[in-house]
């Protein structure tokens, strides 16, 4: 590793020193050395500067730190918004996309989606098995209890049946709360799609039923469910209309367990926007109408924009009016482009912060705007500026601007910006760096602004949320997911990080470590064979072999993968092995151990707590490789109550397997071991015979 070199080692002091001893060999004629002379008034000013000077050099600042980690391929993670769900009751109120809930200490939330007035309205969940039905929804309420909606795998096919007694307008969206299993954590998913179960979703007595959106990867985490019903849904028994969950393929991994099913909960987000764009291709006539479905456009104030043939201009010809489903826009249109792209531009600004989201701009190099966020963070993704822009043609056309993290990598025409949260201003480029701005009145408008909290709307489970319109209390689940801004430090972290892992399989550890990170996948162990093929007789591969033994953190003692499950590994392996080299993943094979003890002990019922011992011995064990005897010995030998282990014998039936002279097995490659039968021979405590 590389030592960092002290820069700033002399103090001013030292430099004069340093400099007036030098004097004699420099300029012998030069004899007066005391303060009075101008010599060495120069000096000591050189002096001065050196040491500011070599005290700047050795500055290793933050921003360098970003630029130098940018160069590694490290970028900082943006701030933001924690993530919520709302629970709304049975008020017949709607919402719009956009409206403001406050916690009791004034965290601002915004509702991700609108609410419609009609919603869907759950009256019975059942399990139906077998042609028995049981009522869980009074299980729901506790969220303490959970149950398996499948059943067991050797229990029979069951359905989940959930009834409506009011279906809601549009799509019917669900929101599952699925107990995580214990055990390997499942690695995050890599596509929309992936799931490792099939749960076939009916709409009884509908034409068809599509499965819009899941994202509970067929109830493997706790999320949303978008369903459509095509034709008409009648209802059925009890007057409800039933949607009927069915489970075709079990999969390899854990049995789905529910706590928790609302048709209530609405997605909500931590933030408020400040300023957001609509944009429209409208046809060219006088009384042309939208309506803005969103809070920010019903409450705030508006700037209408009309593409025309030479540039965009913000045109007065328009007139609004609040609605129920938002603002109700009438625009004149009929000088707009009629050239098939978008014509008209709609930006809504917050009331309250409106008049400090328009800037008057000199058109400096390197100008600065002051922009009081309240101690905020602005969501640098959507953090857009609409500035007049001087085009190719020599036109003055109003402009969208990005955020980027730094001006120093764009160009003279690049139309950005930055953001410092620290002193709170927005800074433009200088012409070399990021394009000019041009002089002007109101020449800078935020045409897209949300600011969060960060880590501090991480709010806990139960939390009351209120509408401050009309006052409704909501109660929401755990906000999570917020975070600030990444730091230097944490950047560094995670460039370390990653230096110290390889995303390609070198060694056998590597070829283990990726297989158990497989995306969507519960991997519970995984071993690498290097040079061994289960496709060979002897075992020994011709070729640049290596065979990958794949465990599912499954459900069972004896956790088989299936097809889908070996498929996704395979696929993870052959997009990350070396070229030339081949890659098999097999399933492991279970081989049953029996063991006979004769020990000496003091209590009665030592057999269960053998058995416990012997059997987390094995898994310790792994894949593979030699079941010693006087390991066995050790394990048996440390159970309390134990007084004495006279003989161990271990035996197995399985083929493949050998047993030496000192009683230990040789398992095969990709064998796991699980104790099978035990005999437990019990000798008196000598002691209690005295």
């Amino acid at each position: 590793m590389l030592n960092a070199r002290n820069l700033d080692d002399q103090t001013y002091e030292e430099i004069v020193k340093t400099a007036e001893g030098r004097l004699p060999w420099l300029c012998p004629v030069w004899t007066d050395h005391n303060a009075h002379d101008p010599g060495i008034t120069i000096l000591e000013l050189m002096a001065w500067y050196k040491e500011m000077q070599q005290y700047h050099m050795n500055q290793f600042t933050d921003e360098l730190r970003y630029k130098l980690l940018k160069l590694a391929g490290i970028l900082r993670q943006p701030a933001c918004p924690a993530r919520c769900a709302v629970e709304l009751g049975e008020s017949p109120a709607a919402r719009l996309a956009g409206e403001r809930l406050e916690t009791r200490e004034g965290i601002p939330f915004e509702l991700a989606q609108a609410i419609p007035a009609c919603r869907p309205r759950i009256a019975r969940i059942q399990v139906v098995q077998e042609g028995r039905r049981m009522d869980v929804g009074e299980l729901l309420g506790d969220r303490h209890v959970t149950f398996q909606p499948f059943g067991e795998r050797d229990g029979g096919a069951s359905q989940l049946q959930i009834g409506f007694s009011q279906l809601g307008e549009g799509d019917l969206r669900l929101w599952f709360d699925v107990e995580p299993p214990a055990g390997a954590v499942r690695n995050p998913f890599a596509f929309a799609g992936q799931v490792p179960r099939l749960i076939r979703w009916t709409c009884e007595g509908a034409e068809k039923t599509e499965l819009l959106q899941d994202e509970t990867h067929a109830l493997s985490m706790s999320g949303y469910v978008t369903l459509r019903a095509h034709g008409d849904w009648p209802a059925g028994a009890e007057g409800l209309y039933w949607l009927s969950l069915s489970l075709e393929d079990p999969g390899c991994e854990e049995w789905v367990r529910l706590s928790g099913l609302s048709a209530g909960r609405w997605p909500a987000i931590q933030q408020e926007t400040w300023a957001e764009s609509h944009l429209f291709q409208a046809p060219a006539q006088d009384g042309w109408t939208v309506c803005l479905e969103d809070a920010l456009a019903r409450d705030g104030e508006l700037a209408v924009f009309i593409r025309t043939a030479q540039r965009w201009e913000q045109t007065s010809s328009w007139q609004s009016a609040a609605v129920q489903a938002g603002r109700l826009l009438e625009v004149d249109t009929s000088t707009a482009v009629q050239d098939g792209g978008e014509n008209v531009l709609v930006v809504a600004l917050d009331s309250v912060h409106s008049d400090r989201l328009l800037f008057d701009a000199k058109g400096l190099p390197g100008e600065t705007f002051y922009l009081d966020l309240e101690g905020r963070k602005a969501l640098s993704g959507s953090f857009t500026l609409l500035c007049d822009t001087l085009d190719r043609d020599g036109q003055i056309r109003p402009a969208f601007w990005r955020c980027v993290d730094d001006l120093y990598a764009c160009g003279p025409r690049d139309r950005v910006f930055t953001y410092d949260p620290t002193r709170e201003c927005i800074t433009f480029g200088d012409g070399e760096h990021g394009a000019l701005l041009r002089r002007g009145e109101g020449a800078v408008l935020a045409a897209s602004l949300a600011v969060t909290y960060g880590s501090g709307g991480n709010i806990p489970s139960g939390t009351e949320l209120v509408f401050p319109e009309d006052g409704e209390r909501v109660c929401s689940q755990a906000a999570r997911g917020g975070r600030e801004q990444e730091t230097a430090d944490s950047a560094q972290a995670r460039l370390l990080r990653e230096l110290s892992t390889t995303r390609k399989c070198v060694s056998a550890d590597d070829y283990e470590r990726l297989a158990k990170e497989t995306p969507g996948l519960r991997v519970a162990a995984a071993k690498a064979l290097p040079g061994y093929d289960p496709d060979e007789p002897t075992g020994v591969s011709r070729l640049p072999t290596v065979t990958v033994v794949a465990v599912p953190a499954g459900a069972g003692k004896q956790p088989l993968p299936d097809r889908r499950f070996l498929e996704a590994v395979q696929n993870q392996m052959d997009r990350l092995r070396p070229i030339g080299t081949q890659v098999k993943v097999v399933p492991p094979v279970y081989v049953e151990i029996q063991a006979e003890l004769t020990v000496r002990c003091m209590e009665d019922g030592i057999e269960d707590a053998l058995r416990e011992r012997l059997c987390a011995w094995l898994e310790q064990s792994g894949i593979g490789g030699t079941l010693q005897a006087g390991a066995a010995w050790a394990a048996a030998q440390a159970v309390p109550g134990v007084l004495q282990v006279r003989e161990v014998n271990l035996r197995t039936t399985s083929p493949g397997c050998y047993q030496n002279e000192e009683g230990d097995i040789l398992l095969p490659r990709r064998a796991i071991p699980k104790l099978g039968k035990i005999w437990v021979e019990r000798l008196p405590d000598r002691g209690s015979v005295r």
